[in-house]
C-alpha cells in the first residue's frame, strides 16, 4: 500500500515486469531468506489476491473481515452469517463505499441492515463467485463454509498474513479510487 501511495512507479508496470510487488521485492533480493521462502510457497495465494477479479469490492471485503480475526484465526473458514455485520459495516459506515458499492437497485435495499439479505448476498457474490474462479482450489465454498485452502507452518503464518492484508487493502484502495474517478467522469 504504501508503494502504491508513494512510488514514483506505476503498479501495472510492476505487475508486467514481476507479476505481483512481492515479486518484484523478491527479484531485487529485498527479502529475508524466510521471507522469500514464504514467497515461493505462498505464490499461487498472493497472485490469486491479488488478481482475482472485482466488479465490486466483495471479495476484498470478506477477506477483510477474515483478516480482522487476527494472526492467528485468520484462515479459520467462516460462514455469510458471520461475515454479514463486518461486510454491511464496511460498505455503510463511509458514504463513498456505500455510493459505490451499493447504488444499484439491490444495493440500495441492503443499505439498511438485514442479516438474511446481506448474508444471501455475501454466499451469492464473493463467496460462490470466487470458490468458483479461484486457481487450485484455493478457495471453497461449500455447505455454507466459506474458506482458504492454504496452510502455513510455524512461523510463515506472519508473513503470510501481513502480506495478505497489505495486498487486500491495497486491492480495496485502487478499487475505490478507481470508481470514484469514474463516478466523477460520468
Amino acid at each position: 500500500m504504501e508503494f502504491h501511495l508513494h512510488a514514483n512507479l506505476d503498479a501495472k508496470t510492476v505487475n508486467q515486469e514481476f507479476g505481483s510487488y512481492m515479486g518484484m521485492l523478491a527479484y531485487a533480493d529485498e527479502l529475508t531468506e524466510t521471507e522469500q521462502d514464504v514467497w515461493l510457497k505462498f505464490k499461487g495465494w498472493f497472485l490469486e489476491v491479488e488478481k482475482t477479479g472485482m466488479t465490486k469490492s466483495y471479495k476484498m471485503v470478506v477477506l477483510s473481515y477474515m483478516l480482522s480475526k487476527g494472526a492467528e484465526r485468520w484462515l479459520e473458514p467462516i460462514t455469510p452469517d458471520e461475515a454479514a455485520p463486518f461486510f454491511h459495516n464496511y460498505l455503510t459506515e463511509k458514504d463513498y463505499r456505500m455510493n459505490i458499492d451499493f447504488s444499484d437497485a439491490q444495493g440500495k435495499r441492503l443499505r439498511n441492515f438485514d442479516q438474511k439479505k446481506i448474508a444471501d448476498l455475501i454466499a451469492q457474490m464473493p463467496m460462490t463467485k470466487w470458490s468458483g474462479s479461484a486457481k487450485e482450489g484455493m478457495v471453497s465454498f461449500e455447505d455454507g463454509i466459506f474458506k482458504f485452502d492454504v496452510l502455513a507452518v510455524g512461523n510463515e503464518n506472519e508473513s503470510l498474513y501481513k502480506w495478505t492484508r497489505e495486498i487486500a487493502e491495497y486491492r480495496l484502495n485502487t478499487y475505490f479510487e478507481r470508481k470514484s474517478v469514474s463516478l466523477t467522469v460520468n
